[in-house]
């Protein structure tokens, strides 16, 4: 361990300075608990230089060229896909002989992190047009008189994403055969969250309607009954949704429903509440099915305190 800066400037008080002691080498090694060679070395680093800062050593050699470097880098930019062995095997190609910790060294020397690929949706012009069309159409939209609606599937014992993993402490994950789940339907504006309804059973047309009526139309009346303005409804462009029966349920009801582009960004705002639903509603252990439900319910008035 390299000696301390202050007890470097203490050998030199203690020996040499004017208004020190000047002691022997002997009684300075004892009053700073170090070998005499040290201090020897010390002193004359003093004589030669006034500089006690360890000088800066040449290390080991790097073992690429700055051209080797960039090679690394390129294949990379180029294959974003091959692994370090990958990259390690192409340049084998090219008579540069390299370990694939190297190739992971140069790759964090040059701010780059070997993580999972962003998922995003291919759009073609078409999309982009139909985008854009729809931002302009709705620029003057009221977003406080509209009520957004999704559905999710909340589930327990779902294992995702990476974990860190240490010598020695694999860390496992115990899950069962046949996860526990829930179906969930929910809805809200910006006067506050709306009902919400779980369900087992898979979602059809005729399920739809019955979700509008016993779940939308009483928030719609809750939380715009007494507007005079009108309200309407944000809704994806699921199949159930567009179904012959869902849209004629609509129209008789007289519910106004925003249309939403194919292949749309991903903005509405209730995407944002799933996550949150999720974390309060799973970190608990040994949820039963019946459960799942009600802990379902509970969360969502405790993101909305």
């Amino acid at each position: 361990m390299p000696l301390p800066i202050h007890v470097r400037y203490e050998i030199v008080f203690l020996s040499n300075h004017p208004k020190g002691p000047q002691q022997s080498h002997m009684d300075v090694a004892k009053a700073v608990h170090c070998n005499i060679s040290t201090v020897k070395y010390w002193l004359n680093r003093w004589t030669q230089s006034k500089d006690l800062i360890h000088s800066t050593r040449s290390g080991r050699p790097r073992v690429t060229t700055e051209k080797q470097d960039q090679q690394i880098t390129s294949l990379a930019k180029e294959q974003p896909f091959f692994t370090a062995k990958d990259i390690t095997n192409q340049l084998e190609w090219r008579a540069v002989i390299v370990s694939k910790r190297t190739v992971c060294r140069r790759l964090n020397e040059a701010d780059a992190r070997y993580r999972r690929s962003m998922s995003k949706p291919l759009l073609t012009e078409h999309h982009r047009q139909n985008r854009l069309r729809w931002a302009q159409h709705h620029k003057a939209t009221d977003w406080n008189q509209v009520i957004f609606s999704d559905e999710t599937t909340v589930r327990l014992n779902s294992v995702k994403g990476l974990v860190w993993n240490f010598s020695g402490n694999k860390k496992v994950v115990r899950t069962v055969k046949h996860t526990i789940k829930v179906n969930v339907w929910g809805c809200f504006s910006s006067k506050g969250f709306g009902r919400i309804i779980c369900f087992g059973q898979n979602l059809d047309a005729k399920f739809m309607c019955s979700i509008y009526k016993y779940g939308l139309l009483p928030t719609a009346k809750k939380q715009f009954g007494n507007d005079p303005r009108p309200w309407k409804q944000q809704e994806e462009n699921n199949p159930k949704h567009r179904s012959k029966l869902a849209t004629h349920w609509r129209e008789e009801k007289r519910i106004e429903k925003i249309d939403w582009p194919s292949m749309p960004p991903d903005i509405a705002p209730i995407e944002n509440l799933w996550p949150e639903m999720g974390e309060s509603t799973l970190f608990s252990s040994q949820v039963k099915s019946p459960a799942l439900s009600s802990r379902v319910e509970s969360s969502r008035a405790k993101i909305f305190l």
